[in-house]
């Protein structure tokens, strides 16, 4: 009884399911059009002049040194200059970033955080973010430090609170 009225419900009339009825098939869609004859306007210029213009559309080369203020809206902060005094040293990337990553694995489950480029006394780095991150933490805080590569690794999503205790102390 139920398949007798299925078609009846669906096939060419306005229903609650579909109010406006619209026919569908490949020959509604429009035909393909060959782009290789259209003709494009465009001219050719040696000018000299309008080659500045041309050059603020393309990226540039080298990312630029940032201009100096006192406060950036995204509130990034750059790095300090006298860092000698400081045992370890955390040198920024190419873009001026701080190295701090997280890694996901195991289908979102680990979450371990890195602190890559690190120079100088990397364990007395691990102790200073250890005491800073475990009160932050119900759990002990575990760490890995490859001393050859210059890398810390922390076992869980400490990513924001690494970058802070980074940028507080100059980094």
């Amino acid at each position: 009884m139920f398949l007798k009225r299925l078609p009846a419900l669906f096939l060419n009339k306005c229903n609650i399911l579909c109010p406006k009825y619209q026919h569908i098939s490949y020959l509604n869609s429009p035909f393909v059009v060959d782009i290789e004859n259209k003709k494009v306007n465009y001219e050719v210029t040696n000018s000299i002049e309008d080659w500045k213009y041309i050059e603020r559309a393309l990226a540039p080369i080298v990312v630029p040194i940032p201009t100096p203020k006192d406060k950036y809206p995204s509130e990034w902060k750059p790095q300090g200059q006298n860092l000698n005094s400081k045992p370890y040293f955390i040198p920024r990337t190419k873009n001026h970033m701080l190295p701090v990553y997280l890694h996901i694995s195991q289908r979102g489950i680990r979450r371990i955080t890195k602190v890559r480029n690190i120079q100088g006394d990397i364990w007395l780095l691990e102790r200073h973010l250890r005491d800073f991150i475990q009160p932050l933490d119900i759990r002990p805080i575990r760490s890995q430090i490859n001393e050859f590569s210059g890398y810390i690794r922390f076992y869980g999503d400490f990513v924001n609170a690494i970058k802070h205790w980074l940028t507080k102390h100059k980094f």
